[in-house]
């Protein structure tokens, strides 16, 4: 944008200038003026310049970004079945077996009969002990109980783990600048008195 600026000693300039005007414009409606003693009103432009401004575009922001948990699957031992100790329980072993037992002792028996001729005889009769088959169960073995350990039981399995915990990133943006050109006025016109040449 184009425009005149002017400051205060251009405006007091402008107004001697005015007032010089004025009384040439009388000296010449008196008796005009020729030669090198008239003096001419001139008037410089003001000068403008372009220069470069930086401003801030957008301001610096920071921005909160959130990083999810991490999750991984993670292979382990695990105890299926601790170690245990079973009793083994073995009975009695018996058999049959057969011995000779005494049914009678031996002995002597009086014993009546009679003779060829039919006369009653007595006499002392031995009498052999008499024995017999008898069966019996024996004990071979006695109960007794056995123990065995069973050793554990391992197995693997899988299991989620977190690895990394959910995290919050805070993440600063610098702000944004930009250059711009401005026009300034670089001095200010003005008007002065030149002598004439003619």
């Amino acid at each position: 944008m184009r425009g005149k600026v002017f400051s205060a000693s251009a405006l007091a300039a402008s107004v001697a200038a005015a007032a010089l005007l004025l009384g040439a414009q009388g000296a010449q409606a008196g008796g005009g003026c020729y030669g090198s003693a008239c003096y001419t009103l001139q008037q410089s432009p003001p000068v403008y310049g372009t220069i470069n401004e930086t401003y801030v575009a957008r301001p610096a922001q920071t921005q909160s970004r959130i990083i999810p948990a991490e999750y991984e699957y993670v292979t382990e031992q695990v105890m299926v079945h601790p170690q245990r100790v079973i009793p083994r329980y073995r009975p009695a072993q018996y058999s049959t077996v057969a011995e000779q037992v005494l049914i009678s002792p031996a002995g002597r028996r009086w014993e009546v009969s009679r003779d060829l001729y039919g006369n009653v005889t007595g006499c002392w009769v031995d009498v052999p002990a008499r024995f017999g088959i008898q069966q019996r169960t024996v004990e071979i073995s006695p109960a007794s109980t056995d123990y065995e350990t069973l050793p554990a039981v391992y197995g693997q399995r899988q299991r989620k783990v977190m690895v990394r915990q959910t995290q919050v990133v805070h993440e600063t943006i610098p702000a944004l600048y930009e250059t711009r050109q401005r026009q300034v006025l670089m001095s200010p016109g003005s008007q002065y008195w030149a002598r004439g040449r003619y």
